[in-house]
């Protein structure tokens, strides 16, 4: 695990945080000091000052080249003007044109084929009907 850097709370200089939990603390600490008039960086708001300070760090903040990159996308040399053209394709292929197939029926094919089936869910007695049927189906299949 990466060690992070510690960061000192602007409510109570005593605390230190760790950096990945910041924001979580703030919230908390906000709360805990409602009477301290600090106010929050536009381009960051783990970012508190003091007021008179807060000029300063707004032309100084390291978080601003971030905020200005976002609201300048459109402007940024390597945004394309236009999609690229898509080329169009050629399907040899035409399934109209393909000889008509029946469809597939799964308890027609079953029925004829020598696989062993079971009946799920039935009564007892339509159990053993249908296994008696399947036993002369598959001698006839077998033979």
């Amino acid at each position: 695990m990466e060690s992070e850097e510690l960061l000192q709370c602007p409510y109570d200089k005593a605390h230190q945080i760790l950096e990945s939990r910041m924001q979580v603390h703030l919230g908390r600490c906000q709360r805990n000091h409602p009477a301290v008039p600090k106010v929050f960086c536009p381009f960051n708001v783990t970012h508190i000052l003091n007021k008179p300070e807060l000029e300063f760090h707004v032309r100084s903040c390291p978080d601003r080249k971030t905020f200005e990159n976002f609201c300048n996308i459109d402007k940024a040399p390597t945004k394309a003007t236009k999609p690229p053209p898509v080329p169009e394709y050629q399907c040899p292929e035409n399934w109209d044109e393909e000889p008509r197939v029946t469809t597939y029926n799964p308890r027609e094919y079953v029925s004829e084929a020598p696989i062993i089936r079971s009946l799920n869910g039935a009564k007892p007695s339509d159990r053993k009907k249908f296994r008696q049927e399947e036993r002369l189906r598959l001698q006839g299949k077998l033979n």
